[in-house]
């Protein structure tokens, strides 16, 4: 884990890579659909970062644990601190899928 001092969690995104062959994770990538077209991570869940906002209540559970993955990892700090404000237990993909170098396609 990444400390950012900022109250939130973090992980390197590349970090992921090794958690992904360990464990089971639940990995939210919140890119838009014309994104996940370009490139996109096997085992992770596609949902746009404003459908996550608009209906995180409905679809997230609070003792489950949520990777959170965009891009470059700014969307994904600011869902993450939006969603930890309501008690969801949620990390930050810090660096997002650019940092996932065996998955990353350059836009």
């Amino acid at each position: 884990m990444i400390n950012l001092n900022d109250g939130l969690k973090h992980i390197n995104a590349k970090s992921i890579q090794s958690l992904m062959k360990e464990k089971d994770i639940v990995i939210i990538d919140i890119r838009e659909q014309f994104e996940i077209d370009i490139t996109s991570v096997p085992g992770t869940v596609n949902i746009p970062m404003q459908v996550v906002l608009n209906n995180f209540k409905d679809i997230l559970r609070k003792d489950q644990e949520y990777y959170i993955l965009c891009h470059t990892g700014q969307r994904s700090y600011y869902l993450t601190s939006v969603l930890a404000q309501y008690g969801y237990n949620v990390i930050n993909a810090y660096g997002g899928i650019t940092l996932m170098n065996e998955f990353y396609v350059h836009y």
